[in-house]
């Protein structure tokens, strides 16, 4: 057994491939890993089946339907070989900057569309592991604005452009779990169409647990009562000079987001924010167990909705 500060450090790519670096290794890791827990036939709900090695599936005893390990989830009806699908998995994972769907293409040796397709299913997969938990003890929460990809602008060139809260930049709502000392947890980031006090509760019900203390700025739509009612609420003036400020962590995990988004990816639309925020916090969520992230995103993978080529989740 590793040290657990072992898990901190990236597994490189000769870790990579000693584990999962041919087809047959892959299969078997799927395999495993979608079946660890039993099988139960989702035709007739017999719990006896056994191995078809040829497909990678389990065949139901009493009704022969066949299951593939692949059946159901992000892999669902892909004809990329698994072996690709795995080394796009490390790659997404391994750099905390991610990786362009470009570069993916040429590492893995596909077309750039379906290159493309692959970094949003996995993007899926990182979404679906982060929402099955909430953020308690104290959370700091904060609203930000991040710029997407240019498009025209009608308006006259000598209009002054908006600043602060007032800009028509895409809005976000972010959330970050501190401990005791005030060093940053686990981060939650969604993209709103406003900052009302209504919009601001429904994030905290879905990301926050109640009973939680929630520490933000004097920003009027945090004085609600909608978020008194389910938690302890504390206020803070932000001083970007003040180091012991409990704010200071929530911007910079911001500011390292919005480089994430401006870097890797070079700006994105609006409609493709949301993914990039997820992927963004997925990887900030996992940051102290690097060498543990690609086999835990593949079981993610398995248990998140198979998405068609515009993101619409199948079935």
């Amino acid at each position: 057994m590793e040290k657990a500060n072992n898990y901190e450090k990236p597994m490189n790519i000769f870790e990579f491939q000693e584990l999962f670096g041919t087809e047959e290794k892959c299969q078997e890791h799927l395999f495993n890993m979608r079946f660890k827990d039993g099988f139960e036939c989702p035709k007739c709900g017999c719990t006896h089946g056994y191995k078809i090695s040829t497909r990678n599936s389990m065949k139901c005893s009493k009704c022969e339907y066949q299951l593939s390990a692949m059946a159901g989830t992000i892999f669902h009806n892909s004809k990329m070989p698994l072996v690709k699908w795995y080394l796009a998995i490390f790659f997404v994972t391994i750099d905390k900057r991610g990786i362009s769907a470009l570069q993916l293409q040429k590492e893995i040796g596909v077309t750039y569309k379906t290159a493309w397709y692959v970094n949003k299913r996995i993007r899926e997969g990182m979404k679906n592991a982060d929402e099955k938990y909430k953020l308690d003890g104290t959370v700091v929460v904060d609203e930000t604005y991040f710029s997407g990809i240019k498009q025209p602008s009608n308006t006259k060139k000598n209009k002054p452009k908006k600043r602060g809260r007032g800009t028509k930049k895409n809005k976000v709502i972010v959330a970050l779990s501190v401990d005791k000392n005030g060093y940053p947890l686990y981060a939650k980031m969604t993209l709103v169409n406003n900052f009302r006090a209504v919009t601001i509760a429904k994030f905290a019900k879905k990301n926050i647990e109640k009973g939680a203390t929630i520490l933000t700025d004097g920003f009027n739509s945090y004085k609600s009562q909608k978020l008194k009612k389910d938690y302890f609420h504390e206020f803070e003036n932000f001083d970007k000079d003040n180091e012991n400020s409990t704010l200071k962590w929530i911007h910079k995990v911001i500011s390292n987001a919005k480089a994430f988004i401006n870097g890797t990816p070079h700006g994105v639309e609006k409609l493709e924010l949301q993914k990039y925020l997820d992927e963004f916090c997925y990887r900030f969520n996992r940051r102290h167990i690097l060498k543990l992230i690609p086999e835990k995103l593949i079981n993610s993978l398995l248990l998140a909705k198979p998405v068609n080529y515009y993101g619409e989740v199948m079935g």
